[in-house]
């Protein structure tokens, strides 16, 4: 018996006879306009009538026979889409992440419009959907492309997305940059929702960058602006403080904080952010030393990532894993945990993850006892670790000083100490003393 009618087609009946009739008059097979999800098993059901395919389905298969959505779904002799249509479903795909069927409709867009406006509303797009990938080197070209094309485009996801992919990368201060121009243009259209998402990406962006005393002061304005407001909004302002006093080893209150913003998650209905909640309060426990209680947190965390992380988003957590697994004795594991963060991570991942990925695997190796492998380990950790990364140097260099100083490299052991010492007092000066270069054996220069 043939499905109920879906309200995107006429019949599923017509529509297949309409699919036979195209396929045979483009000489195609069956089997050439197959897909993955779209076997050629369905494709004769939907021929036969058997089947009502989704929107999506319809889609490809029009794309793939050479014939308008409309009227492959209804029978419309219309010949083109209406690309605003096309954008709007393509958006309301991405907000539900449905990033397949998102980046087909942004797609088709992009390949028909002349419009430079319409153009750039497509790149956009596109560029959100690679982020959301964990593609994040895709996700600047393709959204910077789309404001060189409309330097007027109004559309905040798009710059929010843009700013996210630069901090991604390490590239802290053009994300900056991004986020102050933006909080200028929200306070020009009067949009204080606007100003209060861009100054919660600031601050993190400030975080990232070493100017905690900065990105303190903005958190608690716009925390008390916000005290009343949004649950979702008030949970990223304390989700940020977390993130900054958990950099500033204040353990307690990054973790009072990050159960604040989890508190305020748990009833909603955006579970990718509950996630990384979880995962943020695991960072927490881990520094304060609760490898346990942060490993439940990192399971529940994962569980509520699914399918809809990406694998950037996996990668953090693995990483995140590897620094419980050590801490409760487990170096073994910890070292195949690192490795597959680092994996990912060396492609896509700020630059502060790649140096912690490369220290987990160093502190894995030495407790394995395998003190030249982890001191090169330690290097290619310092190489990673620059001005936006430098919460991270105290820890690291201390390690390395201290197994410097366990094989009898005196002089060198004395020099990170110092390195250490200056980080702590003045962290950007950190930066500026070279390490000697090693060169990573699983990556091509």
């Amino acid at each position: 018996m043939p499905r109920q009618i879906n309200d995107h087609i006429d019949s599923p009946s017509a529509l297949g006879a309409r699919l036979r009739e195209a396929r045979l008059r483009a000489g195609l097979r069956q089997a050439d306009i197959s897909f993955k999800g779209c076997s050629i098993g369905y494709i004769s059901r939907i021929e036969s009538g058997e089947r009502a395919p989704s929107l999506q389905v319809v889609r490809r298969l029009a794309a793939a026979v050479g014939v308008s959505e409309q009227w492959l779904a209804r029978g419309n002799n219309q010949t083109e889409p209406d690309p605003e249509q096309q954008l709007r479903d393509a958006s309301i795909a991405l907000r539900l992440d449905k990033t397949d069927e998102a980046e087909d409709g942004f797609a088709q867009v992009a390949k028909s419009t002349t419009d430079v406006a319409l153009l750039a509303r497509a790149e956009a797009g596109l560029g959100q959907v690679a982020f959301r990938r964990g593609q994040a080197h895709e996700a600047i070209a393709r959204l910077e492309h789309a404001f060189e094309l409309d330097p007027q485009l109004d559309d905040a996801s798009a710059a929010d997305t843009l700013g996210r992919s630069y901090g991604r990368i390490g590239d802290v201060g053009p994300a900056a940059d991004l986020f102050r121009r933006w909080i200028n243009r929200c306070e020009e259209n009067d949009d204080p929702e606007g100003r209060l998402r861009f100054a919660v990406l600031l601050a993190n962006a400030l975080i990232d960058h070493g100017n905690h005393a900065e990105a303190a002061t903005l958190l608690g304005r716009v925390l008390e602006e916000t005290e009343t407001g949004d649950p979702i909004a008030l949970a990223q302002i304390y989700w940020s403080r977390s993130r900054l006093m958990a950099l500033s080893h204040d353990h307690q209150g990054a973790a009072r904080n990050a159960r604040r913003a989890l508190e305020l998650l748990e009833t909603s209905e955006h579970t990718y952010f509950r996630a990384r909640a979880h995962g943020l309060l695991a960072y927490a426990e881990l520094d304060a030393g609760n490898p346990a209680q942060a490993e439940a947190l990192l399971q529940r965390g994962r569980s509520l990532l699914g399918a809809d992380g990406s694998r950037y988003d996996h990668a953090w957590f693995d990483l995140e894993q590897a620094r419980a697994r050590a801490q409760l004795g487990s170096p073994e594991e910890a070292a195949t945990l690192a490795m597959s963060a680092a994996s990912v991570l060396i492609a896509e991942g700020h630059p502060g993850d790649v140096a912690r990925c490369y220290a987990e695997l160093a502190r894995a190796f030495d407790t394995l006892d395998d003190a030249p492998r982890a001191i090169e380990l330690y290097e290619l950790a310092i190489e990673y670790l620059d001005a936006a990364t430098q919460a991270f140097f105290p820890t690291i260099l201390t390690d390395y000083a201290d197994l410097l100083e366990r094989v009898g490299r005196t002089q060198d052991a004395l020099n990170a100490y110092k390195r250490a010492a200056t980080s702590r007092a003045s962290p950007a000066a950190a930066t500026t003393a070279a390490v000697r270069p090693v060169r990573d054996p699983g990556r091509s220069e």
